[in-house]
């Protein structure tokens, strides 16, 4: 009698070294799983990709100010800066800002875009999330991803009482 809780395909992605996990999901596709976040926090995170999860080299993101691009534009979401690794590794080192706005399952892309005129779309990654609501502990952050800074939206915390005068 096998005595395991099972909770469907989301537990086949886990990470035993609290590392991100990367996986394939088409030619020019990728899921990125962050594991536990928290509501209202604001994040950094460090993404490598090995040059066969990116083989078109340097890419960019969209911003709000691209004209027809600016669909693609992730204010959630969004690249920081793309190096290349060492030439022993040939990989690249992503920059992600990602701000974790609502509690549960949370997912965002994030397309990256040819630097050249054409600004085609040569990969996106999709961000999954577990968020946890205020008041429902504090994840333990995975290797690559820092908190930098928490966004209060509670009434009560932003309340427009001045005060005795």
């Amino acid at each position: 009698m096998d005595h395991h809780v099972r909770f469907g395909d989301e537990t086949l992605v886990t990470s035993k070294d609290n590392n991100i996990v990367i996986q394939r999901v088409g030619s020019d596709n990728l899921a990125v799983h962050l594991g536990f976040l928290q509501m209202g926090h604001r994040y950094h995170i460090s993404v490598f990709l090995s040059s066969e999860m990116c083989p078109c080299g340097p890419l960019q993101s969209p911003s709000p100010d691209d004209g027809s691009l600016a669909q693609y534009f992730n204010p959630n979401c969004h690249l920081l800066s793309m190096s290349q690794c060492d030439e022993d590794s040939g990989g690249w080192q992503l920059k992600v800002e990602y701000f974790a706005h609502k509690e549960k399952l949370m997912k965002e892309d994030l397309f990256l875009l040819s630097p050249d005129e054409n600004h085609n779309i040569n990969l996106k990654l999709t961000f999954h999330a577990r968020v946890l609501g205020r008041g429902k502990g504090t994840p333990l952050l995975r290797n690559g991803i820092h908190s930098i800074g928490v966004e209060l939206e509670d009434e009560g915390e932003a309340s427009d009482w001045q005060g005795f005068g």
